[in-house]
């Protein structure tokens, strides 16, 4: 009898614990990227959503592996909020195929950057600028694989090649800035690659945190991560290695994690767990549930906390005086010129600039038409030395004389980069900073918010980015 109860009790967990995977969506879907829409290639599965098996009685013919939360244990977090930052997108590079058939270049690029837009966080500014170049320099060599292989095409191709790789910030706090850069890559072949990857530092040093950082029992957590993903394996099809693989990735450090407020992400790439077509399995790692197994100085805001500020009362930062009140400066002048994208002319510029009291060169629509060019203006700040230069555009039909304000691009004292604010192809007004720090090379991002562009002119790039130096124009 004692038999007959046990064997049901064990069918009624095996059930839940299907009923727990069933749940989630495990079909095979098309790769997308965050902009493009549909990606091309043999369909692939998009990242699973996190595995969370349901609660049952724990076991209690063996060892308990999970500690047991004790509450009234829990350390409380100390945490304050992190700095500003801002994602750029940049534009990537373009390949062509004289035996592609769809629409635009055979192959393009996408990737973006992470810039701190507060001075007080140098360190961190300046481990996340290393990482954006070590970024850029991969899909520099993808660019001209992706070129190579593109001059060696003897077949007509109608599916877009591409390299995508974008970012995801997924904590920031005063302790730990944590984010992941998820890469979407298509180079021919019958399907696209898809892998993610976590990265995360001091939030005050800028030292960047492994696992075995964050987390101080490691065999504790492996153990617990084996029966967090054993509640799908069944469902998902496991490799009959799959155990082994995934202590092989937590002892190599390969093991896909990002750290959030309530603890961690885990997650196995494509093809580590099961056949590439399931996608990525990944799993939530709560601090609740498993708070012995980290590192208590490593915590985040679990829970409910008191805000605290920032920054000690009264501080004034470095840059307080040219920093941030520059930004402001920029309100009048800036916002007046490029609202007038697209629709201002050479003699409504003109007038603006008089009222304002600020000087300017250049010709206008109709010494345009003698010259055969385009109309142009080029100005200087009315606060700083800062240079503009305006250029128009034919407007209508390309023999006319009037010409409307087509981009504007704005050269910033004393250091390389650049800004360039124009129209994108539906009409938005867009922010493109032209960062010349990648090994003397320069590659555009784009952002669609004036502050967030002016941020990293004016307090990213002079503060984190002190090695580049203005060299592009002299008077």
């Amino acid at each position: 009898m004692l038999k007959r109860i046990g064997s049901i009790f064990l069918i009624i967990v095996l059930l839940l614990s299907i009923t727990a995977c069933g749940s989630e969506d495990d079909s095979a879907k098309s790769g997308k990227s965050r902009d493009r829409g549909d990606a091309t290639g043999t369909p692939t599965a998009e990242p699973t959503n996190p595995v969370t098996p349901t609660d049952g009685p724990e076991p209690t013919d063996g060892p308990v592996v999970t500690p047991t939360p004790d509450l009234s244990k829990l350390p409380v977090p100390d945490v304050t909020e992190g700095p500003s930052y801002v994602v750029a997108r940049g534009d990537g590079c373009d390949r062509y195929c004289d035996y592609y058939t769809g629409e635009g270049p055979a192959f393009d690029s996408e990737i973006d950057y992470l810039y701190i837009t507060e001075p007080e966080f140098e360190p961190l500014g300046k481990a996340i600028r290393a990482q954006n170049l070590e970024e850029y320099n991969k899909l520099d060599m993808v660019r001209e694989n992706a070129g190579e292989l593109l001059d060696e095409v003897t077949y007509e191709f109608s599916y877009k090649w591409y390299e995508t790789d974008y970012i995801d910030v997924t904590r920031n706090d005063s302790r730990v800035f944590a984010y992941t850069r998820s890469v979407d890559s298509y180079l021919g072949g019958a399907q696209n690659y898809l892998s993610r990857k976590g990265y995360a530092f001091d939030t005050k040093t800028g030292e960047a945190i492994n696992l075995a950082t964050m987390i101080t029992d490691m065999n504790g957590f492996t153990e617990d991560i084996l029966e967090l993903f054993a509640v799908c394996a069944d469902e998902y099809g496991y490799w009959d290695n799959w155990e082994d693989r995934v202590r092989e990735n937590v002892s190599e450090g390969t093991i896909g994690w990002a750290a959030v407020d309530d603890g961690l992400v885990v997650w196995c790439n494509n093809g580590v767990l099961a056949p590439y077509v399931v996608g990525e399995v990944s799993i939530e790692y709560p601090v609740e549930k498993y708070y012995t197994r980290f590192n208590p100085d490593l915590i985040g805001a679990y829970g409910e906390y008191e805000q605290k500020s920032k920054y000690p009362e009264g501080l004034i930062g470095p840059l307080d005086s040219w920093g941030y009140f520059r930004s402001e400066q920029y309100g009048e002048l800036f916002s007046g010129v490029v609202d007038g994208l697209g629709e201002m002319h050479w003699e409504d510029l003109a007038a603006y600039l008089d009222d304002l009291g600020i000087a300017y060169e250049g010709f206008g629509d109709e010494e345009a038409a003698e010259r055969e060019s385009d109309a142009y203006a080029i100005f200087y700040d009315r606060e700083f030395d800062d240079r503009y230069f305006v250029f128009f555009w034919p407007e209508g039909d390309i023999t006319g004389n009037r010409q409307v304000m087509d981009y504007i691009s704005l050269y910033f004292e004393d250091y390389e980069s650049f800004l360039i604010v124009d129209l994108d192809d539906d009409g938005y007004i867009r922010y493109n900073i032209i960062d010349c720090s990648f090994d003397g090379s320069r590659d555009s991002a784009y952002v669609y918010d004036a502050d967030a562009a002016l941020d990293v002119m004016i307090i990213t790039i002079p503060c984190y980015y002190d090695d580049v130096r203005q060299t592009v124009y002299e008077e």
